[in-house]
């Protein structure tokens, strides 16, 4: 039995809008790695989700590890925007923190498969990246400078710099446990994280 697809065939964008179709193979990349459990990538897959040819995927990529690169840039973006959003209004430092944080663990549980892709996944293409351009390096550095507020350093101060690693490596391991272990019984995010935030800050 032969099953036809139902996907319609993507219209070709105008003259011009090659980046429209960039963004389109991004998202289309997005969808395929929403899930942790989902096939490795392969761009054939990726224009088969789009619509179009492969050699239009290749087009804009040279190959699959440049595309989850920009996944990921991409999904990074929207991790600090969220941030922002969780950050409005507040004032008193430690407060903060603790709500940017919090924002960071429910945005890598209800994105799995996405948070795997942008702390997991390891490329070649990153080994040629400097530290402060590598993708995330905004949502760590951010961090660093409400840590700083928060015990009352300067910008840039090493112990910013250094809580804010062990901060980083605690809520990633909040996540990740989270994530390969559900049935566990977790504390509740709103308990754990500022929990944690508190104990390795000396906040109360």
């Amino acid at each position: 039995m032969t099953v036809v697809a139902d996907k319609k065939a993507r219209q070709r964008n105008p003259r011009g809008q090659g980046d429209k179709l960039r963004d389109d193979i991004i998202e289309a990349a997005s969808r395929l790695l929403a899930d942790p459990a989902s096939p490795p990538l392969t761009l054939r897959a990726v224009a088969r989700e789009v619509g179009v040819a492969a050699t239009s995927v290749y087009l804009h990529f040279d190959d699959i590890a440049s595309l989850v690169l920009a996944v990921a840039e991409r999904r990074f973006g929207e991790l600090v925007k969220l941030q922002e959003l969780a950050l409005e209004g507040i004032a008193d430092p430690a407060d903060r923190v603790r709500a940017g944080c919090l924002a960071y663990c429910e945005f890598g549980l209800a994105y799995p498969g996405h948070y795997q892709v942008m702390f997991i996944t390891q490329s070649e293409l990153l080994a040629a990246i400097p530290v402060e351009q590598m993708p995330g390096y905004e949502v760590f550095q951010q961090l660093i400078d409400e840590v700083a507020a928060c015990l009352g350093l300067e910008a840039g101060a090493p112990e910013a710099f250094g809580s804010a690693a062990i901060i980083w490596q605690q809520l990633h391991g909040i996540v990740s446990l989270r994530i390969s272990r559900p049935r566990f019984p977790w504390p509740p995010l709103e308990i754990a994280v500022p929990d944690a935030v508190n104990r390795i800050l000396g906040l109360t």
